[in-house]
């Protein structure tokens, strides 16, 4: 009788703790998400610079003097920017899907 009342209190007292486990992952995601949301916000309200408004890339390219561009498309500087990109890209993306454990 006391080995079944001992066994009872155990299991309610570890259903008790992963409960309480329990709420305080959902409170430390809740809290999380309201931090990122406002960072978030904090971001988005910071105004664009005039200079990077007036300028466009294409713009910039042509600017640029002959020989220059010579050398960039002969390095291919246009592709490997691409291809560091795509690699940072798929990076942060395995980041965020495995919540930074890689």
């Amino acid at each position: 009788m006391i080995a079944k009342f001992t066994a009872w209190y155990l299991d309610l007292c570890i259903r008790i703790l992963k409960a309480i486990g329990g709420v305080l992952y959902d409170f430390v995601i809740t809290v999380l998400d309201a931090v990122v949301g406002v960072l978030g916000a904090a971001v988005s309200s910071i105004p664009v610079p005039s200079f990077l408004s007036t300028y466009s890339i294409g713009n910039i390219i042509n600017m640029m003097p002959d020989y220059v561009l010579y050398y960039v498309s002969h390095f291919r500087i246009g592709e490997s920017m691409a291809i560091i990109g795509a690699g940072f890209a798929f990076r942060m993306t395995r980041k965020i899907l495995t919540l930074g454990q890689w």
